[in-house]
């Protein structure tokens, strides 16, 4: 059974992934200063947090391997800091 969290977390990825193939397979382009800055805070986002996913589930956690995989699905360092490192549940060692 899917948790409402987990669903909502699913929907934002979901989401934010259909945002950025829009961008990149449609025909819109802008001009506009701020749009292209969001687009680029939008595109920079996932791989930032997949190094800081890798870093933080090599280091802290007992088994490494599911959550290192899992950085590589765009926007899962989301869930992960909300539901692993938030609640500290990552042992610090």
């Amino acid at each position: 059974m899917i948790h409402m969290k987990t669903f909502l977390y699913i929907l934002l990825v979901a989401g934010l992934c259909s945002l950025m193939a829009w961008v990149v397979f449609s025909r819109w382009f802008t001009r506009d200063p701020f749009l292209i800055f969001i687009l680029i805070v939008l595109f920079v986002t996932p791989n930032l947090g997949t190094i800081w996913m890798l870093y933080v589930s090599v280091r802290f956690e007992k088994s490494p391997l599911p959550f290192a995989l899992l950085a590589f699905v765009p926007y899962s360092f989301i869930w992960y800091y909300f539901q692993r490192v938030r609640p500290g549940r990552v042992a610090r060692t």
